[in-house]
């Protein structure tokens, strides 16, 4: 299980409530360029369209296309009803090769103020800080 692309910006940006690891539904065009890791993952979010879970956003060069997301009904009723609420959204984490599939590890996220983006950086500080500190 090898992660080929890494959305790193979410852990700043988001608290992450659940996640849940789904397939994907590629044509072979995407599939090609995910794997040579062309493709920008920071604007894809997940919603809920045409009785499915669809990947928006998610573009490689000019070409852009909704993803359907394969999950089971009960992670789809739980992501749907999540989705509902206000200020929760959902959106990708990263893309990982399970075998000889592509799978997206999709995550429940709640959108963080300035003031936790602040707490975020000293954390982030501190523990770079302790690190140097110990070698």
């Amino acid at each position: 299980m090898a992660v080929v692309m890494h959305n790193r910006k979410i852990k700043f940006d988001y608290h992450i409530i659940e996640s849940f690891q789904a397939g994907l539904s590629l044509s072979g065009l995407m599939v090609k360029a995910i794997r040579s890791k062309k493709v920008n993952l920071n604007s894809a979010f997940v919603i809920y369209q045409n009785n499915r879970l669809e990947v928006i956003g998610l573009k490689y060069k000019d070409f852009s296309e909704n993803i359907p997301v394969l999950l089971s009904k009960k992670e789809m009723k739980k992501v749907t009803g999540s989705i509902k609420e206000k200020g929760v959204s959902c959106v990708l984490l990263n893309i990982k090769v399970v075998g000889r599939w592509l799978k997206a590890d999709i995550a429940i996220v709640k959108g963080k103020n300035k003031r936790d983006k602040r707490e975020t950086i000293k954390k982030r500080d501190l523990d770079r800080e302790q690190r140097r500190g110990e070698y």
